[in-house]
C-alpha cells in the first residue's frame, strides 16, 4: 500500500513581506562585480540593474560626478594645521634673522671699505659725511683696476660723483658755508668768477681744489659725450650724428639707441669751466693756480689751439713770477723769453718758476720753435744744478700691524695729511728730482744734434748730452728714495728708455754717414786720390766703432724694455689679484 506523504504545513507569511522590494531596481542582488572590474567599467556598465556603488570603495570613479574628493585633498587635519603654523612662524623668524645679519654685514662692509678709502684718499674732516663719501668714491673710481668691467676709469661715473660733492661744497646752506661770490663782469666760457675762499680752512680749500681738478680731468675725456634727461646712460661721440661724424656707428647689443637730437644733454661741462674756476677764485696757493693754468694750457695744446695755449703758458709763468720773494723779478727771469738769469740769487728761484718755465720750453719744442726752447732748458738745468742740497725726505711712519693696533686704527679717525707746499719756497736739489735733470739733458742733447747740420762738433755735443742724461737716469734708479716709490722709479726708467732711444737713433744716423763716407772714398776718382794715398783703414775703424756702439745701445734698450714690461705685468697681477686697489 503506497505510503501517503504527510501534508506539509503551510507557513503563512505576512502580506507585506510578499510585496516587491522598496529599493530601486537599479541595484541588483548580483554578485560583486567591482571586485574584478575597474571602477570606470563599473560606472559605465550597460546592465540595467547594478549593485549600489559606495564612494569609499572607488573614490576615483566618484570624481566624475562630485567634487567632494577634490575638496578632501585641500582639507587638513588639526595636526597638519599646527605643523603649518609652526613652520610659518619659524620661516618668518629665521628670514628676519637672516635679513638682519645680511643688512648688518653689508653696513659693516661698507663702513670698512669707506675707512680704507678715507686712508687712501683723505678728505677734510669738516666736510659732511655724504660729501666725503662722494669725494672718496670719485677718487676710488679713478683707479683703473677698480673698474673690473671696463679695465679703465669710468669717467662718466666718477664725474657724477665729483659733481655731487661740488654741488654741496658750493651750497652755502651745506658744506659751502662761508664762501662769498665775487662781483664783477662774467668771464667768457665760465660765466661768473670763482668764489672768495679766504674764510675757509686750508684743508677745505685743498679738498675743493682736488674736486675741481678731478672734474677737469674727467671733462677732458668726456668731450662730445651725451646723455638723456634721466642720465642713466652715456653715449660716446662715435654713436652720435654730428657734422664731423655724419655716419655714426650702431650701438652694441643690449645698449639703447642714442636719444633724439633735441633730447641730448652734454654729460659734462667744458674743461675750461673748472680750470678757470681755480684761476679766478681767491684763497688758492700759487702752486694750485699754476697747476690749473698749465693743465688748461696742455688741453688747448692737445686741441691744436697753439695761440690760446701759449697765452695760458704765459699766464702760468706770470702767476709763478708773482710768488717770487723779490720785487725785482727781471733779475731772476725774463718774462718775455722765460729764460732764467745766470746771476739770479739761488734763494730767489722757486719750484713754481721752474715748473712753469719747463712746460713753456716743452711747448716751444713741440711746436717747432727750437731756438726759443733750447735756452730755457739750459737755464732751467743750470738753476737746478746750482740749487742748494735739500734735506732728506722724512721716512714714512710705521703703522702698527698688530690685531689691537688695527682695531684701534679703525676706531680712530685718521689725521688729514700735511698740505703740499705752496711752491713759493726756494728751490732745493733733492735725490728724487734727479730724473728731472736727466730729462732736461735729453732735451738739450736732442735739440743740439737736430740743429747741428753739418757741424760735427755740435753733433758730438748733442751726443754727449744724451749720454749724460742716460747715465743720470740710471744712477737715479739706485737711490733708496726712488727705489721705494714705484711711481718715481717708473718715471726714471721711462726717462732712461727715452734717452736710450734717442742715443740709438743718433748712432744709427752717424753710422750711416760714416758708411756713406767710406763708400765714397772707395769708389775711386780724382777727388778721392787723397784717401787712396792715406788708405781707408781709419774709415773702416770708424764705421765699426759706430756700429758696435749702436748695437750695444740697442741691446741695452731691449733689456730695459723687457724689464719694464715684466715689472708692469707683475704690478698688474698684484693689482688685479686684489678685490680693491687703493
Amino acid at each position: 500500500m503506497p505510503q501517503i506523504r504527510p501534508a506539509a504545513l503551510r507557513i503563512h507569511l505576512a502580506r507585506r513581506t510578499l510585496r516587491p522590494p522598496s529599493f530601486s531596481p537599479l541595484y541588483s542582488p548580483l554578485r560583486r562585480q567591482f571586485s574584478h572590474k575597474p571602477p570606470c567599467l563599473i560606472l559605465t556598465s550597460n546592465r540595467t540593474v547594478l549593485r549600489p556603488q559606495l564612494p569609499f570603495l572607488h573614490p576615483s570613479g566618484q570624481s566624475f560626478y562630485t567634487g567632494q574628493p577634490i575638496l578632501r585633498l585641500f582639507s587638513i587635519t588639526a595636526n597638519d594645521k599646527k605643523w603649518v603654523k609652526e613652520t610659518a612662524k619659524l620661516t618668518v623668524k629665521y628670514t628676519f634673522y637672516i635679513w638682519v645679519i645680511t643688512t648688518l654685514f653689508s653696513i659693516a662692509s661698507l663702513g670698512f671699505l669707506s675707512e680704507r678709502q678715507e686712508r687712501a684718499f683723505p678728505s677734510p674732516h669738516e666736510w659732511s659725511l655724504y660729501t666725503r663719501f662722494r669725494f672718496r668714491r670719485g677718487k676710488w673710481w679713478e683707479v683703473p683696476e677698480n673698474n673690473e668691467d671696463e679695465g679703465f676709469p669710468n669717467w662718466a661715473r666718477l664725474y657724477a660723483e665729483y659733481q655731487h660733492a661740488l654741488r654741496r661744497l658750493e651750497d652755502p646752506n651745506k658744506d659751502g658755508k662761508g664762501i662769498i661770490e665775487q662781483e664783477g663782469e662774467p668771464i667768457p666760457g665760465l660765466g661768473k668768477a670763482g668764489f672768495d675762499l679766504t674764510e675757509k680752512s686750508e684743508e677745505w680749500r685743498q679738498g675743493y681744489y682736488e674736486v675741481l681738478m678731478g672734474m677737469a680731468r674727467a671733462s677732458e675725456r668726456l668731450e662730445g659725450w651725451v646723455s638723456d634727461k634721466w642720465r642713466w646712460n652715456a653715449w660716446s661721440p662715435e654713436f652720435i650724428e654730428s657734422p664731423s661724424n655724419p655716419r655714426p656707428r650702431a650701438t652694441p647689443p643690449g645698449m639703447p639707441p642714442p636719444p633724439a637730437k633735441e633730447d641730448q644733454i652734454a654729460i659734462a661741462d667744458p674743461p675750461e669751466s673748472f680750470y678757470l674756476r681755480v684761476l679766478t677764485s681767491k684763497g688758492f696757493t700759487t702752486y694750485q693756480r699754476v697747476s690749473a693754468a698749465l693743465g688748461y694750457a696742455d688741453w688747448l695744446s692737445f686741441k691744436k689751439l697753439n695761440d690760446s695755449a701759449e697765452e695760458m703758458y704765459r699766464w702760468a709763468l706770470d702767476i709763478a713770477i708773482s710768488g717770487l720773494p723779490t720785487s725785482d723779478t727781471k733779475s731772476v727771469i725774463d718774462p718775455e723769453t722765460a729764460i732764467l738769469s745766470a746771476s739770479a740769487p739761488r734763494d730767489a728761484i722757486t719750484p713754481n718758476l721752474i715748473f712753469a718755465a719747463t712746460n713753456m720750453a716743452t711747448f716751444y719744442a713741440s711746436t717747432g720753435r727750437i731756438t726759443s726752447a733750447l735756452p730755457i732748458f739750459i737755464s732751467v738745468l743750470r738753476a737746478r744744478l746750482a740749487a742748494e742740497p735739500g734735506p732728506a725726505s722724512p721716512p714714512q711712519p710705521q703703522q702698527d700691524s698688530s690685531f689691537i693696533g688695527t682695531i684701534l686704527s679703525l676706531l680712530k679717525e685718521p689725521a688729514y695729511p700735511p698740505l703740499p707746499p705752496t711752491g713759493d719756497e726756494p728751490l732745493r736739489r733733492r735725490q728724487e728730482d734727479r730724473c728731472e735733470e736727466a730729462a732736461l739733458k735729453n732735451y738739450i742733447g736732442e735739440i743740439l744734434f737736430a740743429t747741428a747740420g753739418s757741424s760735427s762738433s755740435q753733433q758730438k755735443q748733442g751726443l754727449d748730452w744724451v749720454r749724460d742724461g742716460v747715465s743720470t737716469a740710471k744712477i737715479a734708479q739706485s737711490f733708496d728714495v726712488i727705489q721705494k716709490d714705484p711711481a718715481r722709479k717708473k718715471k726714471c726708467e721711462t726717462c732712461e728708455e727715452v734717452g736710450l732711444e734717442s742715443w740709438g737713433k743718433i748712432m744709427t744716423y752717424l753710422a750711416a754717414e760714416a758708411r756713406r763716407e767710406r763708400d765714397a772714398a772707395k769708389s775711386g776718382g780724382i777727388t778721392n786720390l787723397l784717401w787712396k794715398l792715406k788708405g781707408t783703414a781709419g774709415l773702416d775703424k770708424k764705421v765699426e766703432d759706430l756700429e758696435d756702439e749702436e748695437e750695444g745701445v740697442t741691446l741695452r734698450l731691449n733689456k730695459l724694455r723687457s724689464r719694464m714690461l715684466r715689472e708692469e705685468y707683475e704690478e698688474m697681477d698684484k693689482k688685479y689679484s686684489r678685490k680693491f686697489v687703493f
